[in-house]
């Protein structure tokens, strides 16, 4: 039976688990729109499945990220990143789970095989063998040269089998330790050809969301690893170690682990702080304008982005092309927007009064 190691007492983590409870209590309690929450979710959801897979994926450009990451139903995946569509679809049936999560602890080992399946699934000609543990052994490298060795091939099975007993009964671990335990085994046992790191990612995030420290699917632990690489693979080999051993101590990866939530936690709280400030300021400021719901929300977006098109206006409220031409045609008239370039291509950019509105910062 896989039983953990980690120093239960460390000042650090004892800190970092306050903090992160700290955070979670004033996180649930921020009121939100419905519909403002589901913009910056799916924006969480386009940036996480982008800046998990860019750990491994160094091709994929910051400025990818940031076209696509927009903070409205807008936000999408480009078919042309297959490896990020799969991410998505992977991280969609993370939240699917976590949803219904009735008795997921006792088929665990069939939702790891499960994830792993989408993530890989139609990725270089099927070589990651999706959903299926590794046939052959093999060595974790870094630019080319081996920095660890997982178990062998045979004794994968069973040591899976091992985690998932222990996944389904972990005693009094806090939620967050369990969490960061399971991302840091999945990635020492290393069980399938490729995709062990995205596929522990994405564990740790079911794990968190079952538990109730999802931070309502608005949290990208990812996009802080993609930020500290380097810090990030130092801490899963500080406590794995070269060579896979179940007496490893997870100490320093579990401050790691709880120091990557507090850091973005923090983050979203100011953002979700400005965020809220935003909104107030555009309602209290232009209430007396008569404006309609719609055109409130695309005031909104314009100042979150820095402009407006027609196509992201009818995209954020719903509304037919004459319909969101008119509205924003209106809201030119009023100098709340300035409209720029020729019919097809132009853009509404807020007026100046409205850049003084706060903007809220990135995930």
């Amino acid at each position: 039976m896989f039983a953990p190691q980690f120093n239960s007492h460390s000042q650090v983590l004892q800190d970092n688990l306050r903090e992160i409870d700290r955070l979670r209590f004033r996180i649930e309690n921020m009121l939100l729109m419905p519909k403002h929450e589901q913009w910056l979710r799916r924006e969480a959801f386009v940036r996480t499945a982008f800046t998990s897979t860019m750990v491994e994926n160094a091709t994929i450009t910051e400025h990818e990220l940031e076209e696509a990451a927009k903070p409205s139903p807008a936000a999408s995946i480009p078919k042309e990143r297959p490896d990020v569509v799969n991410y998505g679809r992977a991280l969609e049936l993370v939240d699917a789970i976590s949803d219904e999560p009735g008795s997921v602890l006792d088929t665990i080992e069939v939702a790891i095989r499960n994830i792993h399946f989408t993530l890989m699934s139609g990725i270089d000609g099927g070589r990651a063998q999706p959903g299926r543990y590794r046939k052959i052994d093999n060595k974790v490298g870094d630019q080319g040269v081996p920095v660890y060795s997982p178990p062998t091939l045979f004794d994968v099975p069973d040591l899976m089998r091992d985690f998932a007993l222990w996944l389904r009964d972990t005693g009094e671990f806090h939620p967050v330790c369990t969490a960061g335990i399971a991302h840091l085994h999945l990635v020492a046992i290393h069980p399938f050809v490729d995709g062990n790191g995205r596929t522990a990612r994405l564990l740790a995030a079911l794990l968190l969301q079952m538990s109730g420290y999802g931070f309502r699917k608005l949290l990208s632990l990812d996009a802080y690893y993609q930020r500290n690489r380097d810090p990030y693979i130092d801490a899963l080999r500080a406590s794995a170690g070269p060579q896979f051993t179940e007496s490893y101590d997870a100490t320093p990866w579990l401050e790691f682990f709880t120091r990557s939530i507090v850091a973005q936690a923090e983050m979203l709280e100011r953002r979700l702080t400005d965020w809220q400030m935003t909104v107030a300021a555009i309602h209290n400021r232009y209430k007396s304008y008569g404006l309609r719901d719609r055109e409130v929300d695309g005031l909104i977006y314009a100042v979150r982005l820095g402009q407006l098109t027609r196509g992201d206006y009818r995209e954020i409220t719903g509304v037919g092309l004459v319909t969101a031409t008119r509205d924003l045609r209106h809201l030119a008239e009023l100098r709340l927007l300035e409209a720029v370039g020729a019919t097809r291509a132009r853009r509404y950019l807020p007026a100046v009064e409205l850049k003084e509105v706060p903007r809220g910062v990135g995930a």
